[in-house]
């Protein structure tokens, strides 16, 4: 009777485990297919929000551009103006002082 018994157990646990494993099989299924479903929708609202990150990148680009035309080489052409100025002005004095700084 042990022996109608201990293979009894082992099939009432082979029919546990497999039972396990299946509904482990179908978790998994439902899983990744939320992640599908999950990844599509992500894809589907990001392709607006790129489209206006690279809008939004463009106009930083034409803007730095104009006020790298509009500002910045100005200034830097007085700022080099200036520079040669004061030195030709300190020169023109060290000549009128004979040479002495």
């Amino acid at each position: 009777m042990s022996v109608e018994w201990l293979g009894a157990t082992r099939d009432v646990v082979i029919i546990m485990v497999a039972l396990t494993s299946l509904a482990a099989n179908i978790a998994l299924i439902i899983f990744a297919w939320r992640l599908w479903i999950l990844v599509k929708s992500l894809k589907d609202e990001m392709a607006p929000i790129l489209a206006s990150v690279r809008r939004t990148s463009e106009t930083v680009r034409g803007t730095s551009t104009i006020v790298g035309d509009a500002v910045i080489r100005p200034v830097a052409r007085l700022a080099g103006l200036a520079a040669a100025a004061q030195s030709m002005v300190s020169s023109l004095l060290t000549i009128a002082r004979g040479g002495i700084r």
